[in-house]
């Protein structure tokens, strides 16, 4: 089995605090372009070049770059930082994404980037097979997870020396305004090496 090489740590030195200028610059020259031309990575690219030649911090340059080989399809920056512990958390800023444009991001552990909204990790969640979502549903029948977090609510630690990071997220009745279903935590755990091991559900909670 291969494993990823480390990357360097990332920090406070790859936030970036753009000016609404240079966002109108990007979208004006990289994204208000012909949409059945339009290739997300190349536009994504066309930002991270801008970011360069504005003056952005060389090591928010290489985030986006990061962010960009992680995700393809969008450009994004970092907005904040944290230093937690075996990994940090950065909040980044995607202002060209359609459903969002402020996201959550678990750094510096393997792989380098794990991102909270990920629904490739939130779906391995069997939420049919918890007695509560089967509540839940009996008052709001369209309760369908909304995949952005209200926020990391604690850490703790696990048997081995790793750590759980908590989040919460909200289940929605049909849609993004539509009324609240209920509320779940999940966790997002890594070995002390700092090894993503996976999400678990910790608590799921039915909106009265």
């Amino acid at each position: 089995m291969s494993v990823e090489p480390k990357s360097a740590a990332v920090g406070t030195g790859a936030i970036w605090s753009p000016d609404p200028k240079i966002i109108d610059k990007m979208r004006e020259e990289c994204w208000n372009v012909n949409p059945f031309l339009l290739i997300p990575q190349k536009a994504a690219q066309c930002c991270i070049d801008i970011m360069k030649g504005v003056g952005a911090p060389p090591e928010a340059v290489a985030f986006s770059s990061a962010m960009l080989k992680n995700r393809t399809d969008t450009f994004c920056y970092m907005s904040s930082f944290r230093k937690i512990s075996i990994v940090d958390m950065a909040n980044i800023v995607c202002p060209f994404k359609d459903d969002s444009t402020s996201d959550m991001v678990l750094l510096n552990g393997q792989p380098a980037i794990v991102w909270i909204n990920d629904l490739n990790n939130l779906n391995k969640i069997d939420l049919f097979s918890e007695p509560e979502y089967g509540k839940m549903l009996r008052r709001h029948n369209e309760a369908l997870l909304w995949p952005f977090t209200s926020g990391l609510t604690g850490v703790k630690k696990l048997p081995g020396g790793g750590e759980r990071y908590m989040f919460n997220f909200r289940l929605l009745n049909g849609c993004e305004g539509c009324p609240l279903s209920g509320t779940m935590t999940v966790a997002y755990d890594f070995s002390a090496d700092g090894h993503f091991m996976g999400v678990t559900l910790i608590e799921l909670v039915t909106a009265e």
